[in-house]
C-alpha cells in the first residue's frame, strides 16, 4: 500500500471513528432525553391522579353531604308529619278529655270577667248541654248558642257580637303550640328537635 492508501485508511479509520463516537453521543443523549421525558411525564401523570384524587374526594365529600342534608330534611318532614297528624288527634279527643268541662268552665269565668254579666256563649251542638249547665251555674245572665266551634270548646262574645274571645280547642292548641312541640319533640324523639 502506498502511503496515499495509508492516508485515506487512515482518514476512513478516523471518520469511523468519529462517527461512531457522535453516534455513541446522540444515542446517549437520545437515552437521556428519555429518561427525562420518562420522569417529567410520570411527575405529571402523579400530579394528575393526585388532582384527580383530590377532585374525586371534593365530589364524593358534597355527594355526602347533599345525601346528609337529604337525608334530615326528610326526617324533618316526616317529624313534622307526626307531629300534625298528633295535634290533629289531640284536638279531635279533646272533648273526651276528663279535664274538658273544668276548662269549659275556666273559660266561661274567663268570659265573665272580659264581658262582665251578660255574654252569649257559642258551642257545638253536642255540648250545649254541658255548656247550658255550666253558664247557668257561672254566669246566669249570659246565654248560650249553637255555632261552629271547631273541635270543641266555646267561643264568647258580647251581647251585640261586636267583639268575641276564641276559647274554642283549636285556639287553645294555637296558643300552645310551642310547648306542646315541645313536649312532643321529648316524648317522640327523644329531646331532638325537629
Amino acid at each position: 500500500m502506498d502511503a496515499i492508501e495509508r492516508i485515506i485508511e487512515k482518514i476512513n479509520e478516523d471518520v469511523e471513528k468519529k462517527i461512531k463516537m457522535f453516534e455513541e453521543e446522540a444515542n446517549e443523549k437520545i437515552e437521556k432525553i428519555k429518561i427525562d421525558e420518562h420522569a417529567r411525564w410520570e411527575h405529571k401523570k402523579e400530579k394528575i391522579e393526585r388532582e384527580r384524587d383530590r377532585d374525586l374526594e371534593s365530589i364524593k365529600s358534597l355527594i355526602i353531604s347533599h345525601a346528609n342534608l337529604e337525608g334530615k330534611r326528610e326526617l324533618m318532614a316526616a317529624r313534622e308529619e307526626i307531629m300534625n297528624k298528633v295535634i290533629e288527634i289531640v284536638k279531635r279527643e279533646a272533648r273526651n278529655s276528663e279535664k274538658y268541662l273544668e276548662y269549659i268552665a275556666t273559660r266561661v269565668k274567663d268570659a265573665k270577667s272580659v264581658f262582665g254579666e251578660e255574654f252569649v256563649v257559642v258551642c257545638i251542638p253536642e255540648d250545649k248541654g254541658k255548656v247550658d249547665n255550666i253558664v247557668k251555674s257561672l254566669a246566669p245572665k249570659a246565654t248560650v248558642e249553637m255555632g261552629e266551634v271547631k273541635h270543641g270548646g266555646i267561643i264568647a262574645k258580647d251581647i251585640n257580637g261586636i267583639k268575641s274571645v276564641d276559647y274554642s280547642i283549636d285556639a287553645l292548641v294555637e296558643r300552645k303550640i310551642n310547648e306542646i312541640r315541645k313536649i312532643m319533640l321529648n316524648k317522640l324523639f327523644e329531646g331532638e328537635y325537629a
